[in-house]
């Protein structure tokens, strides 16, 4: 062979490296083609043709068949094919299923081929199952209808659940308080109020025969002036015998239990004034006198040897009158007892047994007056803070008592006793004489229902009841006690009562109520007028501004978080005001006032018109 063919090596070419893999790699090359290609495989160099000199004899001989059936060019051609594949890639070799064939006969071959497009059934065999298995012999129509019907019912269940809550769902999300906490309280006098029996003192009866009165003003709480016995009532009716016995012209216990539950009826909770430090200096001298001895010492000392046992008897007094349902105590007079060493103690106790939901009421100077030291547990234990608001001296006097107290401990923590603003009292002069022009005892009331906190209204000042007016002077041993008119009552014709009367007819301007249930109603549903302050981030601050308080003028904003805006506009003045405020307001809606007869509408603050006395709340638009 090496005779016939001669190859000229030095004209070949050298292979690329690319064109030949080692078996491990070519095996697995489909798998790892690179990414991208490499530039011998997408851009293969031409290979040129090899130049062989092939001599006659070869050629003859590749013509002649040999014995075995098999041509030398057969032979050839299979040994070119056998070649070629070797020379090419591992990845066309695999792509290339005629590669497949290429050590086979031709007979294998064929039949291979032939095979090809053949599918070869795939037979799967299973075990039948035995029939013994225990769910085998259920009921299974059955359990297919209860699961049905379990299923249907527990999406019905659910609907059903779902309905109720939306139904049951508060139609407001406003901040939660307790009853004595922005809801209005109403002072009454009992003997001086309504008498059952006509033309007699007033008593409890009479109370609970006004209670829809009371009711249609929006009062939450019903705070009773001394109710207990003395030996001259009602005309000295601080100096009480008792803290537990009922004055006899006012009715028994069962008298004052029908009340009570008249009041509780409506949604009303009874309050009762403790006048304690009279009554304990009472017990003072009483002791004092039956040791025939003299005590160059203040009652506080005399107190502190005895170990406080009156307070004792306070404790007592308290449990006996929630046992009747009181829901509310004033303990007046406190200020007087501060150097009492077990005042604080005492006061701890008695705010345990009435709890979260009933409450205890002070006075602004037993606060005023408390040591340093005990001033944190007093606050703690306090719910109410009684404080007069001073109209008598005009705007800068309540804006600065405003101001004063909205930056004072009151509003330093949620946790802080509620103020409870009143315009008068049993001792103080008739809401109608400090203001004595138009509708001033109406704008007054609104003013003081448009402040942060909890109002009481002192009975009469609603309709603008006056003090009892003596021109003949003959009621001067009773001078102290002219605010305590008689309530007048209308298409009623008892006009006075014997233990206090005057030579007057006593009257009222009874559509100031309808004004004032309308502005409380307002007043119970907006968070923003009655909360008294706002607790965010950590700091507790009164939600009110005083925007403006000059010449007479007095505009106080109100507002909450997410919540709409009010503001009051007050003339404190006995002179008609014209104001552009339109540098701190731009318009509001009236929704309150000034008048009974008011058309409501909208204000432009460019232009405020308010005579003496009238005041009118608007919600900011």
């Amino acid at each position: 062979m090496d005779g016939f063919l001669r190859v000229n090596s030095a004209n070949l070419p050298e292979s690329p490296t690319n064109s030949f893999l080692a078996d491990e790699v070519a095996s697995i090359c489909p798998l790892i083609t690179p990414s991208p290609p490499t530039n011998a495989l997408v851009h293969p160099m031409p290979e040129p043709a090899p130049n062989f000199s092939i001599g006659l004899e070869l050629a003859n001989k590749l013509h002649h068949v040999k014995a075995d059936g098999t041509s030398d060019e057969e032979k050839a051609e299979s040994a070119s094919s056998s070649s070629s594949v070797l020379a090419e890639p591992a990845c066309a070799q695999l792509l290339n299923h005629r590669n497949v064939y290429q050590h086979m006969g031709k007979d294998e071959e064929k039949e291979a081929e032939e095979n090809m497009g053949k599918s070869q059934n795939l037979q799967l065999t299973f075990r039948n199952p035995p029939d013994n298995y225990f769910f085998m012999s259920w009921n299974w129509p059955i359990i297919r209808k209860i699961s049905g019907w379990a299923f249907i019912s527990g999406i019905l269940a659910m609907i059903a659940l779902i309905i109720a809550m939306i139904v049951t769902m508060p139609k407001t999300c406003n901040p939660p308080t307790f009853w004595y906490q922005g809801n209005l309280l109403y002072e009454i006098f009992p003997a001086s109020f309504y008498s059952a029996k006509r033309n007699m003192e007033g008593d409890l009866i009479g109370i609970a025969l006004k209670a829809d009165y009371i009711q249609k003003l929006g009062v939450r709480g019903v705070r009773l002036n001394s109710i207990f016995d003395n030996p001259n009532y009602p005309y000295d009716f601080d100096n009480v015998t008792s803290l537990t016995t009922i004055a006899p012209i006012l009715g028994s216990l069962s008298d004052f239990n029908m009340m009570v539950r008249q009041l509780k009826a409506r949604n009303i909770s009874v309050i009762l004034d403790l006048p304690l430090y009279p009554y304990v200096k009472r017990l003072v001298h009483k002791k004092v006198n039956a040791r025939n001895e003299t005590t160059s010492g203040s009652t506080v000392e005399f107190l502190r040897s005895e170990r406080s046992q009156e307070l004792d008897i306070i404790e007592e007094a308290i449990l006996h009158w929630i046992s009747n349902d009181v829901e509310g105590f004033y303990l007046k007079g406190l200020e007087m007892l501060q150097d009492d060493p077990n005042l604080v103690e005492s006061l701890q106790r008695w705010k345990k047994i009435l709890g979260e939901n009933r409450m205890l009421l002070v006075s602004e100077k037993f606060i005023s007056t408390t040591k340093p030291q005990n001033l944190n547990f007093v606050l703690n234990n306090v719910d109410l803070v009684d404080i007069k608001i001073d109209i008598s001296d005009g705007v800068n006097s309540v804006s600065k008592q405003i101001r004063s107290l909205q930056n004072s401990t009151f509003f330093s923590k949620p946790g802080m006793p509620w103020i409870q603003w009143s315009l008068g009292n049993v001792y103080s002069k008739r809401l109608a004489n400090i203001v004595p022009y138009g509708n001033g005892t109406l704008g007054a009331a609104l003013l003081q229902l448009m402040l942060p906190g909890t109002p009481s209204i002192f009975y009469g000042d609603e309709i603008g009841l006056k003090d009892i007016s003596d021109s003949k002077g003959e009621q001067d041993d009773i001078k102290h006690l002219h605010q305590l008119t008689m309530m007048p009552w209308e298409n009623e014709n008892i006009n006075i009562l014997p233990w206090i009367h005057g030579d007057f007819k006593v009257t009222g301007k009874y559509d100031q109520v309808d004004l004032i249930s309308k502005m409380m109603a307002l007043r119970v549903i907006s968070p923003s007028i009655y909360m008294n302050s706002v607790y965010k981030e950590g700091v507790n601050k009164a939600n009110i501004e005083v925007k403006y308080a000059e010449n007479n003028l007095l505009v106080v904003q109100r507002w909450y978080p997410r919540r709409k805006a009010y503001v009051l506009a007050s003339n404190l003045g006995s002179q008609q005001l014209n104001k552009d405020l339109s540098t701190l307001l731009y318009s509001g809606e009236i929704v309150v006032g000034p008048q009974p007869d008011s058309v409501l509408g909208t204000l432009l603050f460019k232009d405020v018109s308010l005579w003496p006395g009238e005041s009118v709340i608007l919600v900011l638009v």
